[in-house]
């Protein structure tokens, strides 16, 4: 009988240690798979217009979504997060440090679920200002990906199962903080953290 009990003790000990790192790895699995598929969708999206690969001026008149849609494996297409799951993304995510997000904060644009439950958003930017990624790549930003690697399931955190990646003018889909931002913290929101993640191939941080 104390033989059970301590087993029963150490089992309630490990067992959600390990189905947390169990989960971590999956979402480190995904984010992988997202990124390659960005790529690629990318690369597809020159072939299937018969355009030049590295034609980013290409997407100044066509929208990433519309033409990932076509070339990608997915279930549905919106014009919103909010269209297609029903909530804005600030209503149901949170930072990585746990905060709430403010109502507008996280802009959404065109989205696609993806067969495999992922979802990506896209909207267009120009140049525009942020802290994830060098000037030079900032100033030849064209749009901004927001990416829930498993779509509406928990936990819906940003750098955790939610990630930031740009379009970039002659460097194509750059992940956020990939440029030295090192700010990815449990402390901290978690805009940067897709870089870290790719390139530790884990999710350290938490």
């Amino acid at each position: 009988m104390i033989t059970l009990v301590i087993i029963g003790v150490i089992a309630s000990m490990t067992i959600p240690t390990l189905m947390n790192n169990t989960n971590k790895q999956e979402y480190v699995s995904r984010l992988l798979k997202t990124y390659s598929t960005l790529g690629q969708g990318l690369n597809s999206i020159w072939n299937n217009n018969d355009t030049a690969p590295g034609d980013y001026e290409f997407f100044s008149t066509h929208n990433f979504i519309d033409e990932f849609a076509k070339v990608a494996s997915i279930e549905k297409k919106c014009n919103s997060i909010l269209e297609c799951t029903g909530s804005n993304i600030y209503d149901n995510h949170r930072w990585l440090n746990g905060n709430s997000i403010s109502s507008g904060v996280i802009t959404s644009g065109k989205t696609v679920i993806m067969t495999d439950g992922q979802m990506i958003s896209y909207i267009a930017v120009s140049g525009s200002s942020n802290v994830f990624l060098s000037a030079e790549n900032t100033e030849n930003t064209m749009g901004r990906f927001v990416v829930d690697v498993n779509g509406n399931k928990g936990p819906n955190k940003i750098g955790v199962d939610t990630y930031y990646f740009y379009l970039v003018r002659g460097n194509g889909i750059v992940p956020a903080g990939m440029d030295g931002v090192t700010r990815c913290a449990k402390n901290q929101q978690g805009q940067d953290c897709a870089a870290k993640v790719l390139k530790e191939k884990a999710i350290n941080y938490i």
